[in-house]
């Protein structure tokens, strides 16, 4: 009991200080910073949206879509498709 009552102390002084210094929780940054790694691989992959999220550190891919909906307003596969159409298309071999 002691334990558990340190161990909430000690993670609501690490909430406290990160909402002090980043803005926000520690639950919203690690989700807007594993959002951003799926951007980049989205952007620069062809893998399947259950790879990124898997490599981007969500625990499924019906949790990744919904983050990611959330947070950007649209979902990975629309994300994909915008970027896409503003790459120069690759030349012809």
């Amino acid at each position: 009991m002691v334990e558990k009552v340190a161990l909430d102390k000690a993670w609501a002084e690490a909430a406290r200080r990160c909402r002090e210094q980043a803005g926000t929780t520690p639950n919203q940054w690690l989700h807007h910073s594993r959002v951003r790694r799926a951007q980049y691989l989205l952007e620069t992959t062809s893998r399947s949206i259950e790879q990124i999220g898997e490599e981007a550190g969500f625990g499924s891919a019906t949790t990744f879509r919904e983050v990611f909906q959330r947070t950007l307003a649209t979902s990975p596969q629309m994300y994909r498709r915008t970027f896409q159409s503003r790459m120069p298309a690759a030349p012809a071999t």
